[in-house]
């Protein structure tokens, strides 16, 4: 009986091209057909959130690897886009109160040559 690694290279360049692009398209059809993510809690809500399912109680108890990872690099997109929102109103307000200090006459020179004395004084005591 011929095996595999016999056979590939005894049938030819064209046989065994053929043949194992067979074998890998239909291992990664059966791959992507196959449903071996079992969800927690927290993916449940992804999924839920990222419109996949309406509820976490229609979420099947196994998932595709795939359609796991496409709900988790939305959900990333998602995080990032609001840590981008926050980080933009962050700078919105920081710019508002350094222009109310200003308006104040408080500025950052001013608070170091206070500490600065503040620093020499305290061992004169």
């Amino acid at each position: 009986m011929l095996t595999r690694t016999v056979l590939i290279p005894t049938l030819g360049r064209r046989a065994s091209n053929w043949l194992t692009q067979r074998s890998f398209n239909s291992t990664q059809i059966l791959r992507q057909t196959i449903k071996n993510h079992e969800p927690n809690n927290l993916e449940k809500r992804f999924l839920v959130w990222s419109g996949k399912y309406k509820s976490t109680a229609d979420v099947p108890g196994f998932v595709s690897q795939e359609e796991m990872e496409r709900c988790r690099n939305k959900m990333r997109i998602r995080l990032a886009n609001v840590m981008i929102g926050l980080t933009i109103v962050g700078c919105g307000i920081m710019v508002y109160s350094g222009k109310q200090a200003a308006k104040r006459g408080e500025s950052v020179t001013k608070q170091n040559l206070e500490w600065h004395n503040q620093f020499k004084e305290s061992p004169a005591k």
